[in-house]
């Protein structure tokens, strides 16, 4: 089984941002756009600016996060996220139809670290991907095939929404989390190629996207406070992050693609670091990062000779197949 991490890298050639210009291009387009008349919480900019600027998104994120009570700004930002996102999907993916006809077969395993469905879209397409349990966890929905391939967003999606107390309506009260025990789909799957198609959970009511999208802070948090359980949705991205691990450490093959391990992803950088498979051929297509990132793995316990990069893109490494075109052992690199 091979293991793909994909970050911004990957999707950028669809028109999505690196971290570097997520703020400046989210604030270009709260400017251009009202918001939905029926969200209340769409971002005022010069309020947004009070907590830093938008050319570091990761300072501005931890900064709300430190501050600001009870979260109606950062309810605001991830709607933006959203919709922004939204915005460009129709737009052509042409590496990712490449990668899921050509790349992926049944069994492997996507790590990914990206919000947007341009991905799973194209995997659909192929035939390889679905959404009964393709995300990692059961819609419940037996008319579903299962999926062959696993997509981990270990991050969240802009597709995942919280359905608050199940979709009760006025005063509820319970044992349980407020939150439920997974992201649900309130405007059915449509989107993702299953005309009709609704998702068991979905009720009405109340929605929110705190326990289902993971902003980009510099002390990412995977669980949400409410005063329900100081830790709702903990275990549902427990679940994610457990599988991706598991995978890792089965993986025949990992190939990264366009995730440089930044210093913010603790997590991540300890998921992919510690428990993968050290044995395992390495691939690393990060551009001019992939051989400072390859030394960090080296580091960690990976063989040395087993390492292969591609300093080029996306599409470089697609256009050499399953063998890369460029690579470099670590101790050439050295």
């Amino acid at each position: 089984m091979r293991v793909f991490v994909l970050g911004a890298g990957a999707s950028v050639h669809a028109g999505y941002p690196l971290t570097k210009d997520l703020g400046p291009k989210l604030f270009d387009y709260v400017k251009g756009n009202g918001g939905p008349r029926n969200y209340p919480y769409w971002p005022d900019l010069d309020e947004l600016a009070e907590y830093g600027s938008p050319s570091d998104i990761e300072e501005l994120v931890t900064s709300l996060e430190a501050h600001e009570k009870p979260g109606t700004k950062l309810a605001g930002l991830r709607e933006v996220l959203c919709s922004y996102f939204d915005s460009i999907r129709p737009r052509e993916a042409e590496l990712y139809k490449r990668f899921a006809n050509a790349i992926v077969p049944p069994a492997d395993t996507i790590i990914s670290f990206n919000y947007d469905l341009s991905l799973e879209l194209e995997l659909k397409r192929a035939g390889t991907w679905e959404a009964s349990d393709g995300y990692g966890f059961d819609l419940g929905i037996c008319s579903l095939p299962k999926s062959s391939v696993k997509l981990l967003k270990l991050h969240g999606s802009t597709n995942w929404v919280d359905l608050l107390f199940e979709g009760a309506r006025g005063f509820s009260q319970g044992n349980g989390d407020s939150l439920g025990p997974r992201p649900v789909f309130p405007w059915g799957l449509d989107h993702l190629g299953y005309p009709g198609i609704k998702d068991p959970r979905w009720r009405q009511g109340g929605v929110e996207r705190a326990g289902s999208m993971v902003l980009p802070s510099r002390n990412k948090k995977y669980h949400v406070s409410t005063s329900i359980n100081p830790r709702e949705r903990e275990g549902f991205w427990n679940l994610l992050w457990g599988q991706a691990a598991d995978a890792l450490r089965r993986a025949d093959e990992i190939i990264i693609i366009g995730y440089s391990l930044p210093a913010a992803d603790s997590r991540a950088r300890a998921l992919l670091l510690d428990r993968g498979n050290h044995d395992a051929p390495l691939t690393i297509c990060c551009g001019s990062r992939s051989t400072d990132i390859g030394k960090e793995f080296v580091q960690a316990g990976f063989v040395r000779g087993k390492i292969c990069f591609d300093f080029g893109r996306f599409e470089d490494w697609l256009a050499g197949g399953n063998v890369l075109r460029r690579h470099r052992s670590l101790v050439s690199a050295n």
